[in-house]
């Protein structure tokens, strides 16, 4: 399988030619991740605007089951189970920036691994930070992953379900900023994974970005790979690959980045990382 990089020159030699030049130098001489996508759909954020079932609008493969994003979706889930052939699996989902839309990712991502009725899905808020979970879903943000780290709860406490039987979520909880570093490197760390892992079939941890904190490469080490989320037309090429050095460095498997932004707010493709 050929590189990740020569697979997006693949992609990008595909497309039409664009009416603005899609990769526009920024400062320092560094090149933007580019697609097809139109300028408005780029400048897109991922705020939280709840519907009057609670659930956030962004949720696509809650809102939309038959939709084109969704399905979209279920190709990312396919590209994923195919890569760990068909066996229950751990993973983080992360990215090298913030804004990129790992956390609309991940909960889509968990809400068609729950399709699955034989297999129990569940997404855990690792970003003990800035964890946006809980305002996605409309839930209590505590108690979550930050109390139950610190052991001032159980795994039955934190665990919340959703409106799918079989997928459940554990919210970021209470953490304040200078303990997150020394919440991420306590052993109940892994001995929490290895947990889940007897009790779901499905794991999906968002993380904070690589970048930015270490605590992906931390909780990286306890799960069997990285999803790493890249924005079109926004996120630098150089700060991905310096997202996927640091992964490898901490010994993490990466099992392939997730491109969102070029048309709809979804992940387009899945690139395997060999």
């Amino acid at each position: 399988m050929s590189h990740v990089w020569d697979a997006m020159r693949k992609h990008k030699a595909e497309e039409p030619s664009p009416e603005p030049s899609p990769e526009t130098p920024s400062r320092g001489g560094q090149k933007r991740v580019s697609s097809g996508g139109t300028p408005d759909q780029a400048k897109l954020k991922p705020e939280v605007k709840p519907l009057d079932d609670g659930y956030a609008e962004l949720l696509t493969a809650h809102h939309d089951r038959g939709g084109a994003v969704t399905e979209q979706f279920r190709a990312l889930r396919t590209h994923l189970l195919a890569h760990y052939g068909g066996k229950h699996f751990s993973t983080i989902v992360t990215s090298a920036e913030p804004g990129e839309g790992k956390t609309v990712t991940c909960l889509n991502l968990g809400i068609v691994l729950a399709e699955r009725p034989e297999r129990r899905t569940i997404v855990v808020d690792g970003d003990l930070r800035k964890g946006n979970i809980a305002s996605y879903l409309n839930i209590e943000n505590s108690p979550g992953m930050a109390d139950l780290v610190r052991g001032d709860t159980t795994i039955e406490a934190v665990v919340r379900p959703t409106v799918y039987a079989n997928l459940f979520v554990i919210p970021a909880g209470q953490a304040q900023r200078h303990e997150v570093g020394e919440l991420m490197s306590r052993p109940e760390l892994q001995d929490i994974a290895g947990d889940l892992r007897r009790r779901y079939d499905y794991i999906l941890f968002d993380t904070p970005p690589v970048n930015r904190a270490a605590d992906a490469a931390v909780l990286g080490q306890a799960v069997d790979g990285a999803l790493v989320v890249v924005r079109m037309n926004k996120t630098h090429r150089e700060s991905v690959d310096r997202a996927i050095r640091l992964l490898h460095a901490s010994s993490v498997t990466v099992a392939g980045l997730i491109l969102t932004h070029q048309k709809f707010y979804i992940p387009n493709y899945l690139y395997r990382y060999s």
